[in-house]
């Protein structure tokens, strides 16, 4: 396995991961699962959405894991704040069948890596509270709880004007 940049034509491979891998861990998932499709759209469409996001946002940030075959099997993405000190992890995704393989941890390193590089004093990553993998395995790295953010959602036709 080696981590390498990002390439365009992984995009695709991206949107697979993230459709097999981030159902039960994306905020747009557990919509889904609560209200339904919304407008015609899956939360898959809509978390490719974010990811595509972190790609025009910092194309230089998103590292993707190959393996021996060259088969794009997991990414990161990071994001950097020059005025801050703080780069931020917003998804890490690695393909269910090639979980527990060390793939998530060597990504994460080269996030650290960069961060290194490109200055960054802190290193932010954000995630629910129902991801009990990422709960256990963040903290392994150093990463330690800060805070933790609730979030609220209702249709609009449910809402009280107070």
């Amino acid at each position: 396995m080696r981590i390498r940049p990002y390439r365009e034509r992984d995009r695709k491979r991206l949107h697979e991961i993230t459709a097999a891998s981030f159902q039960d861990a994306a905020i747009q998932g557990k919509i889904e699962v609560a209200y339904g499709a919304l407008r015609g759209t899956s939360w898959d469409e809509r978390k490719c959405v974010e990811i595509d996001a972190d790609i025009e946002t910092e194309p230089e940030g998103v590292l993707v894991a190959e393996d021996e075959d060259g088969t794009v099997v997991g990414y990161i993405t990071t994001t950097t704040d020059e005025v801050s000190g703080i780069g931020r992890i917003p998804n890490l995704a690695v393909a269910p069948n090639q979980q527990g393989k060390g793939i998530g941890k060597a990504l994460i390193n080269a996030a650290l890596d960069r961060f290194e590089d490109k200055g960054m004093e802190l290193v932010k990553i954000e995630t629910l509270a129902t991801n009990e993998t990422g709960q256990a395995f963040y903290p392994r790295f150093g990463f330690r709880e800060i805070v933790r953010q609730v979030h609220y959602i209702m249709r609009t036709e449910d809402a009280r004007r107070l």
